[in-house]
């Protein structure tokens, strides 16, 4: 939990301090899009890079790296006396972000026995809501009492004490070179893993306004900065939940494909009732939950895949697969959200570009859905023939080496 929270804390915060930032160092909405887009960009393209690190370099070790780079970036934010000079430490954070996943999710198929997996994966996941919650809660309170700035040095507190932790807490490491080399032979992935991949890219793009939903509220609405961050807070509290709800239940179910396609139906929901709040206020916080509960929450059931498909050997690289689709459609959002908003001084084009990312990931989720229900229609019709009575040796054979390839 303190991983995942401590790596997405750069991007979170970002959109939080918004309102600051803008009146602070006299930028525009496009400006601080631009920002949050560096941070989510790097960590995609650092992601399969990362996650052949992590095989190579062990859990333990990366999860520490995590926690170096977001001490590093909130830091190096907090002392930058221009927007320009902001880059650097926002860049320097999203290595972290990238190896975040890869590296709790080696933890986990190492250390953690199936069936406990769901569960371990939800609350790690959660550990990213916790982060948006608290933050939304604290932030503006420190931000309007002592400064932005401050308030990044109060948070830097906590990947400060992590790192303390993790170092005592933690299961070592194999020997370098004991495990799987860093670079080992290019393997293909798997259609799942391209799946996720691809609905991960839909899902992040459709879900990125929850960066200027702090904004929304308090431009679009007229509300206060501070409920603007218990918006914030409250997607991050109801994704905390979600995320371990999630996690579990596909876990029981064995069917990820059926919790993902769920997630994408909701997602359509709650930016409905964001952009009905309009008109009806209280659809804010509907909204709000919806989100929590459903884009924000897809994660868990994704990297829980994930782990599953890949193993303790590929972990790492194939959620770095997984994470590069996500964070690559997360990061390309926010800038063209905030041109928008800029552009035509109206959220109305927020809401239907991301309506449109989400129709198109549920799409994608049912006709994936539809096709898994095909193939598992197909193997029960294969186990249930009957054997070839003058073969009967050579059949049970044969059917064995084929069930054996189909897995």
């Amino acid at each position: 939990m303190a991983t995942m929270a401590s790596a997405t804390l750069v991007a979170t915060i970002l959109g939080i301090i918004a309102t600051f930032l803008i009146d602070d160092l006299g930028i525009n909405r496009a400006q601080v899009g631009a920002l949050i887009a560096t941070s989510i960009v790097v960590a995609a393209l650092a992601s399969p890079v990362a996650g052949r690190f992590t095989d190579g370099l062990g859990g333990r070790r990366a999860v520490q790296l995590v926690f170096v780079t977001a001490l590093a970036g909130l830091l190096g934010m907090a002392v930058s006396p221009i927007w320009g000079l902001m880059f650097l430490p926002v860049a320097i954070s999203s290595f972290g972000q990238a190896a975040a996943n890869p590296a709790t999710n080696k933890l986990i198929a190492i250390h953690a026995p199936p069936g406990r997996r769901g569960f371990i994966t939800g609350i790690k996941q959660s550990g990213v809501q916790a982060g948006i919650f608290v933050s939304g809660l604290v932030i503006p309170s420190v931000a309007l009492a002592l400064g932005w700035r401050w308030s990044l040095v109060l948070v830097a507190s906590v990947p400060t004490l992590a790192l303390v932790a993790g170092s005592v807490l933690l299961p070592a490491d194999a020997p370098r070179g004991a495990g799987v080399a860093m670079r080992s032979p290019r393997e293909k992935s798997g259609p799942g893993v391209r799946f996720l991949a691809v609905y991960g890219g839909l899902m992040g793009f459709g879900a990125a306004y929850t960066f200027l939903l702090p904004l929304f509220v308090e431009e679009g609405l007229g509300m206060s900065a501070r409920l603007g961050g218990l918006a914030a807070g409250l997607v991050g509290l109801s994704a905390f939940f979600g995320r371990i709800l999630w996690a579990r239940f596909a876990e029981i179910r064995s069917r990820y494909s059926v919790a993902l396609a769920s997630i994408a139906i909701l997602s359509l929901g709650a930016v409905v009732a964001l952009y009905s709040s309009g008109s009806q206020t209280w659809l804010l916080w509907v909204g709000a939950v919806a989100t929590g509960f459903s884009s924000s929450s897809w994660n868990s059931v994704g990297m829980l895949a994930v782990i599953h498909q890949a193993g303790p050997a590929r972990a790492g690289r194939q959620s770095g697969i997984v994470m590069f689709g996500f964070l690559a459609g997360l990061g390309v959002a926010p800038p063209i959200l905030g041109w928008t908003i800029d552009t035509f001084d109206t959220y109305r084009w927020v809401w239907i570009i991301s309506l449109s990312a989400l129709v198109a990931a549920t799409t994608l989720s049912l006709w994936w859905l539809r096709g898994e229900a095909g193939r598992s229609s197909g193997r029960a019709e294969d186990q249930t023939r009957e054997p070839d009575h003058g073969h009967s040796g050579a059949g049970r054979g044969e059917d064995a080496g084929d069930e054996g390839k189909a897995d």
